[in-house]
């Protein structure tokens, strides 16, 4: 925070949260994309004008009232305000909006709307909705019967005073019957964590003494004090005898929630709140809008929103930013992964009091051992395959001569590079720290930044040489087949056919290390192409390493891999017509060979194909997938990202091992083709031996009788033998 340290006397927006808080830097975080997306000439960043109060209650109060006057000095255009003061507050504000500046609040109004000096309040939610929702998980948490207490922050925040009136009202349907509201609201002798965690085991002791015997469950509207109680209970192992549910950070309800003290809670997104209200307060500051009911907010990603009368306070207007989002087992860990991943700010998702828990989670849930070891296996078969068939081809004369032999080399020879870095798998990448990427750590990573680098951009090197020698060698079978070019003539345009690949191969790597592009990739089984820290783009800070990283991604490799894919249809389809063409001009010649070798190529062809797709089709899904923008709009998004991760893990490494399967196919069927014409050589002796043995039929039994009388059956019978005879000494002669 920074009020009296400015170079100038002006600031143009202020965002003044209610204190220092997960949720809260995740507004401001939001308000902060939502700056650099608008691109506007207005003075905001984290360092001048994030001004967090303190963190008590009176503290926090007090502290707004002298940050809303200290920005009104400053003639700052917009005062982003999230209201812990209550109408004590209302005197500034008003003061505020008298000297020109505008007032827009968030997550907490002020009671008195426009007469306070608010231009307009951005809710995360319909406070209505808030009643229901908060109804509706008491029902499901209390197994549909028993008591449940409310215990709030502060009875000056007036968001939370809406909502439990609302809850209240929600309470009064019939479907809401077996479960009972008692006692009135309680708050905590201070608002701070060891406030909460007092407040909650005294109200334990309610059930205890027998006050409320059936008390199964105390519901918090607040976030800092939904996380403080449900510590509480786990840390007096109370997590069977009574649960805490609410309005929670998934962050911070992610050890107790784990434990099953917090089996459901909701909220809203926090990033798009303060994304929402800095549109909002752009559009108001530039005159887009004067903050009228009906008039249109353009919200970027979010689309729009209508200015509308507040249905809750008197002459106050409202923009809603949706829904609520509620969490349980089956997402609440990854909701919280995708929190601390975009934070961004030191402290964010770091539990104090039990420093290890966060990184001992995410290594067991995200971190598993299979991203980092599978690579090893299938990057060492991968290997093995590509210097075999590298060796193979060389150690002849007449294989290394051909133009298709030294493509498979060079095909060979990427996949080296490619295969040996996917071994090395995570132990290139920087050790990590506990205070630098908390949330994605690699298992048995033992390098530094130089490693990472080197393994980037060997990898990068044999993938992208590997994926332009695939084209080519399919445009040696298009150029063999379809344009019936001889050996001596594509031998011509050879060198290119090395030449390509190697230069684009070479180039995207330096260009990636003097990019700085070379980085642990977010899930954690090699260093390429990616963003450091983890999706740092949403990050309030910019990223270290790997700026732009996503769209180096495809325009370095996964470009060049969607070409490829588009040049496998139109090449295999253009040879199957052509030997499809052959084949009917050839049928009249029943004798004739060429249909089936055609046939046979074509079949090779297509399966080097197969062999080049199996491996490569999940990387570029993975990589539409795992973008910050989808990750952390869709919690449950990330489930995917690590099922494709595995997959990748699996089949990616292999593609030295298909080719090489692929090259010895047609030796296989040579093999098998041998062994059976052996079968009817020795069959077609066996025949031979037994017409020798046996007795003549040849005789005639009418001695009077002249040739030309004997029987049709004794003519066949002649034919037939001088050609098993022919059939004999023509298999002998292949063998």
């Amino acid at each position: 925070m920074a009020t009296k340290t400015l170079a100038n006397n002006d600031i143009d927006v202020v965002m003044i949260p209610k204190y220092q808080q997960d949720n809260f830097n995740a507004m401001m975080l939001g308000a902060t994309i939502a700056h650099r997306e608008l691109k506007d000439d207005f003075t905001f960043d984290f360092e001048t004008s994030y001004w967090v109060p303190r963190r008590a209650k009176d503290q926090s109060a007090e502290d707004q009232i002298n940050y809303v006057r200290d920005a009104t000095d400053l003639n700052a255009k917009v005062i982003m305000l999230a209201n812990n003061a209550g109408g004590d507050v209302e005197n500034a504000t008003k003061r505020a909006r008298d000297s020109g500046s505008f007032v827009v609040t968030y997550d907490s109004p002020l009671e008195n709307g426009i007469d306070a000096g608010e231009s307009f309040h951005v809710a995360p939610v319909d406070f209505q909705k808030t009643g229901e929702v908060m109804a509706d998980m008491a029902l499901k948490t209390c197994d549909e019967g028993g008591q449940f207490v409310v215990m709030g922050s502060s009875r000056s925040a007036t968001n939370q005073v809406r909502w439990i009136q609302a809850l209240k009202k929600a309470l009064d349907h019939e479907r809401y019957a077996n479960i009972n509201l008692v006692g009135d609201t309680y708050y905590p002798d201070k608002d701070n964590v060891e406030g909460y965690k007092k407040k909650t085991l005294e109200i334990f002791q309610l059930k205890e003494n027998g006050t409320y015997p059936e008390l199964s469950l105390i519901m918090i509207p607040s976030t800092s004090g939904a996380a403080a109680s449900a510590k509480a209970l786990f840390e007096s192992d109370l997590c069977d005898d009574i649960k805490v549910s609410g309005l929670g950070f998934p962050p911070e309800m992610l050890r107790a929630a784990n434990a099953g003290c917090a089996p459901q809670f909701a909220l809203w997104d926090n990033l798009d709140l303060g994304y929402l209200a800095y549109h909002a307060s752009h559009q108001l500051a530039t005159s887009e809008v004067e903050g009228k009911i009906g008039e249109t907010i353009s919200a970027g990603r979010l689309d729009t929103r209508k200015i509308e009368s507040d249905p809750n306070r008197e002459n106050a207007l409202l923009i809603t930013l949706g829904d609520f989002f509620k969490y349980n087992k089956s997402n609440f860990g990854t909701a919280s992964f995708i929190e601390c991943a975009r934070g961004g700010k030191e402290g964010v998702c770091d539990d104090k009091e039990d420093t290890g828990f966060f990184n001992t989670y995410f290594q067991d849930k995200y971190k598993s051992k299979a991203l980092a070891i599978i690579p090893k296996v299938t990057g060492m078969i991968s290997f093995l395959s590509s210097l075999l068939l590298a060796s193979y081809i060389l150690s002849s004369k007449k294989r290394r001569s051909s133009v298709f032999g030294r493509i498979m080399v060079g095909l060979s020879i990427s996949d080296l590079f490619s295969s040996a870095m996917m071994f090395l798998s995570t132990w290139p990448m920087p050790k990590p720290k506990l205070e630098e990427n908390r949330f994605w750590l690699p298992l048995y990573a033992a390098g530094t930044t130089e490693t990472c680098s080197a393994q980037g951009f060997f990898l990068q090197l044999g993938l992208c040489t590997a994926t332009f020698y695939q084209t080519t060698l399919l445009l040696y079978y298009f150029l063999t087949i379809v344009m019936e070019r001889r050996e001596s003539q594509i031998k011509k345009w050879e060198v290119f056919f090395h030449l390509v690949p190697c230069a684009v191969g070479l180039g995207t790597s330096i260009a990636g290390l003097v990019l700085k592009l070379y980085n642990p990739i977010s899930r954690g089984s090699v260093c390429w192409i990616s963003e450091f820290p983890a999706y740092c783009s949403k990050s309030l800070k910019d990223c270290e390493r790997g700026d732009n990283a996503i769209t180096y991604q495809w325009g370095f490799l996964y470009g060049f891999v969607c070409v490829t894919f588009l040049w496998l249809i139109i090449a295999m389809t253009t040879i199957f017509c052509k030997v499809r063409g052959v084949e009917k001009k050839s049928r009249q010649y029943s004798h004739s060979s060429s249909s089936g070798n055609s046939r046979e190529v074509v079949m090779q062809a297509l399966f080097f194909c197969v062999a080049y797709l199996i491996p490569w089709i999940w990387a570029p899904i993975q990589a539409g997938v795992d973008t910050a923008d989808l990750i952390f709009t869709h919690p449950n998004a990330d489930d995917l990202v690590i099922a494709l991760s595995i997959a990748n893990a699996v089949l990616f490494p292999l593609q030295g091992f298909f080719n090489f399967l692929v090259y010895l196919r047609p030796r296989y069927t040579q093999v098998t083709s041998w062994l059976a014409n052996l079968r009817v050589v020795v069959a077609a002796r066996d025949l031979f031996l037994e017409l020798k043995k046996s007795p003549s039929t040849k005789q005639s039994q009418d001695v009077t009788s002249s040739e030309g009388n004997q029987t049709d059956a004794d003519a066949v019978t002649k034919e037939d033998n001088h050609e098993k005879v022919n059939d004999v000494a023509e298999a002998e002669a292949k063998l």
